[in-house]
């Protein structure tokens, strides 16, 4: 499924999200070996072809001593020991940003993709195209313009990121506080929205969808 957003998109909102401990089970890999020189990253022993790495997807890097310790998007995957990755960038499109060097650093790679498909199939219910629509019409491939959508999937995706995250009332305050910020977020995007459907790709609208007048948020 076209999720809509990436973890890149969320790192925008909150690169805190992929320094602490992601969900059990979301952990793509991780080690303690990695090298990193400029836009380069290598780790020996792992192999990030065999693994559902791609671009979009963040990495986590750390030397221990505060050197180099951030989260960094990945650009490209190279080889079987050898990733491209960057600075967070405005445009997917720039050149890498180099993020420094060091070796012996410890990596993780985890990511949000199963909330990312969880987002997407809701607004691709809402909006009555398929997957979440399988009798619709009309599919993800005939929405003119999917951008508007990214923002919505990534906010929707950091709302229930924390909504998760929020258990006990005398010590989650902040992940409360976070949720319903995120659901303001949700709320102000939608008004923004509006979707068309264009089958073929001829500008003629066969549908618009204004986001002012559809919930588009899973209650």
């Amino acid at each position: 499924m076209n999720t809509f957003s990436t973890d890149a998109d969320l790192l925008r909102y909150e690169p805190s999200v992929f320094r602490a401990d992601p969900f059990i089970g979301q952990v793509l890999c991780k080690g303690n070996n990695g090298q990193a020189s400029g836009t380069a990253f290598q780790a020996s022993g792992v192999d990030f072809l065999s693994r559902p790495i791609r671009p979009g997807h963040v990495m986590y890097l750390s030397d221990g001593v505060g050197n180099l310790d951030g989260v960094y998007e990945i650009v490209s995957v190279d080889a079987p020991t050898q990733l491209t990755v960057s600075v967070l960038r405005s445009d997917a499109e720039a050149a890498p940003i180099p993020i420094g060097a060091g070796t012996g650093l410890f990596y993780r790679i985890g990511t949000f993709d199963a909330q990312a498909a969880e987002a997407a199939e809701a607004l691709t219910q809402i909006l009555a195209v398929r997957p979440g629509r399988p009798d619709s019409p009309y599919g993800i491939e005939d929405i003119a313009d999917t951008r508007p959508l990214r923002t919505l999937a990534a906010l929707m995706v950091l709302h229930m990121l924390f909504g998760s995250a929020y258990q006990n009332p005398e010590t989650d305050g902040a992940f409360l506080i976070k949720r319903d910020h995120y659901e303001k977020l949700i709320e102000r995007a939608r008004q923004r929205c509006v979707i068309r459907i264009d089958v073929g790709g001829d500008r003629f609208y066969e549908k618009t969808l204004a986001g002012a007048h559809a919930k588009l948020m899973r209650q």
